[in-house]
């Protein structure tokens, strides 16, 4: 067992008043090796540990800064990874920014519902994690990929595992990477240490690509992720069986011996295009057919979200989610007709639209003109129609359910499925002309040109103001949202979409918040979870859905808050300029009508007094930098977050750092309390209330009954008054003959000598 430790050298704290805020004198990790392990912390002579309730990547990074700052990574574990540690539980709840250099200046609860076994951990060096390969070929550069924590292995689940992952790993392995790719070599056991890892490809190690806690997953072993690391450009070979000519046929292709199918999704005619060129069918036109048009095949599936470019050699050199990696079945099979009639001069139009851009979209086919189903009809075809008028530089979107009206005659094209990269509808995928199981109360419509959407979204009919009833605003209604597969990737969306908590998100379904009125705007929602706006999900036409308001979806929001505050500038926490924490950079806030309302939700968001806080504008505590984020601010007072008031767009202004606003929190009537840090925080009972016009000495108070307390200013001016320079330390001790209270003066930070003692002091109210 290794024990790697940090002691900070500026941790003195202002002890008379902090009944239960000693500094953290020691910040340990106790793990396997140096660079990671379980967090442990020393307080007043006592060891123990953090609460992993909501501890994540950016309280990790405090953590690593001061337990081991040579660290390059800062991840979070979850409960047990390192065990369970021993003494006092310090902090429960922990939420830091990130940038703070001791673990006092992050926000906890004062009290925890916490055991040991929910003890937190941290990474901060990569090189503590092993890796290896398993089950893979003779040459070692294959195989299932399982990594090492606290001496036990585990894998690695494939969501979002892409090559570029693929590729961090070989190069961490030592092995060669330029074109490694995702594979599949069989089934682990044990933990699966990673899910989600999203990398960009430019990381150094698999650890600093964005992933859940270490230890956190949702998946089962059938989806532990395999990698293949070469420098070879790969190559797969391709047969089409089961149709009529050699021509066509259900796309099957051959790896590592093994013959499987392709799943349809986002095949289009440039996927067909190089199928087709790899079989020597270079004249005519390719067309990708997906639903299993040529039958279902058997055994397994082997690429998936296929994205060709269109002029690569091989199908194996396209972006696809790696060999083996799917979410189909073989219902979705892909084919291609090497030589198909083609289709690309389809003409088509909108109808019953307010003006050429918007209406129910019809094409020609045999000299008729017909409507489209809106079954699976989505952004993407409607960005191709759009494209095909004209109307492309602008926002396209998809309506169903004969959102302009129904139309007549023929229903030409159904099942409809683009990629959005056509340059005619006839390119897309469908049943066939005249192929349909719909009518015309399904016609699809389009609205090209409609702008960046920015749609709004509201919850509805909740006890408070994070939970209700899901409806969004689109073409000036509101309407509702159905629960169909409406889970907690959804619910953090939208939570992130309206400014809210997204640690605890969840949906509630089944019209548990009521049913509502008017249109169901939007049904069969799947989000990732990362989007900042339910559009950017995938989901039916708005409008399109199966559904009644009894179905209506609900949400609740909960946890950290997106967008942390802190005031900046100021001798305390408790005081200076305004910085609100957005898109993972501060910036500030403009204080152009900026008012005691809006101070109020910002004082007690930050847990300071907001009785009577006092608003400074014109820079007041110095000029920031950086983004002002937000103008306008206007609230009313009661909001649990500045997120939740009436502002300008995030960022967009005209205001200038001069116009920064700076917030003082003060401390008007309210309790004044006295004690030491040898005092249990309980007993610290010794109170007085204060007058109008007087606030509490060394900016202590008890806010309904719970004790919290700014940092003390009181010992500066004595400092001050006899011209030793600044304040470096100040404590309380209890002895036989009283109280005494060391102040320590200094001309320079190294400085040990001037110690004024004052005895017996008297603390209580002072007139402002």
């Amino acid at each position: 067992m290794i024990i790697f430790s940090s002691s900070p050298l500026s941790v003195y704290q202002y002890n008379d008043l902090l009944c239960n805020l000693s500094p953290v004198t020691n910040v340990t990790l106790v793990g396997p090796t140096t660079g990671q392990g379980l967090v442990q912390l020393m307080k007043d002579g006592v060891w123990g540990t953090i609460c992993d309730d909501n501890f994540d990547h950016l309280d990790a990074k405090v953590v690593c800064r001061l337990a081991y700052p040579k660290g390059d990574v800062s991840i979070a574990t979850v409960e047990g990874v390192f065990g369970n540690g021993t003494g006092k539980i310090f902090y429960d709840e922990l939420q830091c920014t990130g940038e703070e250099t001791s673990l006092e200046n992050c926000r906890s609860d004062s009290f925890h519902d916490c055991f040991h076994s929910e003890d937190a951990g941290v990474i901060c060096d990569s090189k503590a994690v092993k890796m290896r390969l398993v089950n893979g070929a003779a040459d070692g550069m294959s195989g299932r990929l399982e990594v090492s924590l606290n001496g036990q292995w585990g894998t690695v689940c494939d969501d979002e595992f892409t090559s570029k992952a693929a590729k961090i790993a070989c190069k961490e392995l030592g092995l060669p990477a330029m074109n490694s790719y995702v594979s599949k070599y069989g089934q682990g056991t044990g933990q699966i240490w990673y899910d989600d890892v999203l990398c960009q490809g430019s990381e150094t190690t698999l650890l600093a690509c964005n992933m859940t806690e270490v230890g956190n997953n949702d998946c089962d072993h059938s989806e532990d992720v395999g990698i293949v690391c070469t420098d070879k450009v790969p190559t797969v070979n391709v047969r089409l069986v089961n149709g009529q000519s050699a021509d066509e046929g259900r796309v099957e292709v051959q790896v590592n011996g093994q013959w499987g199918t392709v799943c349809d999704d986002l095949w289009d005619e440039v996927d067909a295009g190089v199928v087709c060129s790899m079989l020597g069918f270079t004249n005519g036109t390719a067309k990708g057919v997906g639903n299993a048009y040529f039958g279902r095949g058997n055994g397994s599936i082997l690429m998936d979200d296929v994205e060709c470019v269109g002029n690569e050699q091989n199908i194996a050199q396209c972006v696809y989610g790696g060999f083996g990696v799917h979410d189909c079945d073989h219902s979705e099979d892909a084919g291609v007709i090497c030589h198909a009639e083609s289709t690309a001069a389809t003409q088509v139009r909108l109808v019953g639209g307010s003006n050429n851009e918007e209406g129910r979209v019809e094409v020609l086919h045999n000299n008729r003109w017909g409507t489209v189903c809106d079954d699976e009809f989505d952004n993407r075809e409607a960005k191709v129609i759009c494209n095909m008028l004209g109307f492309g530089n602008g926002t396209s979107v998809a309506l169903g359910d004969a959102f302009f009206g129904e139309g007549s005659g023929t229903i030409q094209m159904d099942e409809l499925a683009c990629s959005g990269r056509e340059s005619n509808i006839g390119l897309c995928r469908f049943d066939g002309f005249g192929i349909n199981d719909c009518d015309h109360s399904e016609d699809a419509s389009v609205i090209c040109n409609a702008g960046a959407q920015n749609l709004t979204a509201r919850l509805v009919n909740g006890k408070t103001p994070n939970e209700g009833r899901l409806e969004v605003f689109y073409h000036n209604q509101w309407g509702t949202v159905c629960d169909d597969y409406f889970g907690r990737e959804e619910a953090k969306t939208v939570c992130r979409m309206l400014g809210l908590p997204t640690a605890e998100a969840q949906s509630v379904t089944g019209g548990f918040f009521g049913d509502g009125i008017g249109k169901i705007w939007l049904d069969n929602v799947h989000c990732t979870g990362l989007e900042n706006s339910v559009d950017a999900c995938r989901h039916n036409p708005f409008g399109a859905n199966n559904c009644d308001h009894s179905e209506d979806v609900g949400v609740r929001c909960g946890g950290r808050l997106e967008s942390p505050l802190r005031l900046v500038g100021g001798v305390g926490p408790f005081e200076g300029r305004l910085e609100v924490f957005h898109n993972n950079q501060w910036g500030t806030v403009c204080g152009n009508g900026f008012g005691v309302t809006d101070a109020q939700v910002v004082c007690n968001v930050l847990g300071f007094p907001s009785d009577s806080p006092v608003v400074q504008g014109s820079a007041a505590f110095g000029a920031g930098t950086g983004k002002v984020w937000l103008s306008g601010v206007q609230c009313n007072g009661s909001e649990p977050s500045l997120d939740l008031c009436i502002h300008g767009q995030w960022g967009s202004n005209s205001c200038t750092h001069e116009n920064d606003v700076a917030i003082m929190c003060r401390n008007h009537g309210l309790e004044c309390y006295h004690c030491d840090g040898l005092t249990d925080p309980q007993s610290c009972k010794e109170t007085q209330q204060c007058a109008v016009g007087e606030a509490c000495e060394e900016a202590s108070y008890i806010i309904n009954g719970e004790t919290r307390v700014s940092m003390a200013c009181q010992s500066q001016l004595v400092c001050d008054a006899l011209s030793h320079g600044s304040l470096v330390g100040r404590r309380s001790t209890r002895q036989a003959s009283g109280e005494t209270t060391q102040v320590k003066c200094c001309t320079t930070p190294l400085c040990n000598k001037d110690i004024l003692t004052i005895d017996n002091p008297h603390t209580g109210c002072k007139f402002l």
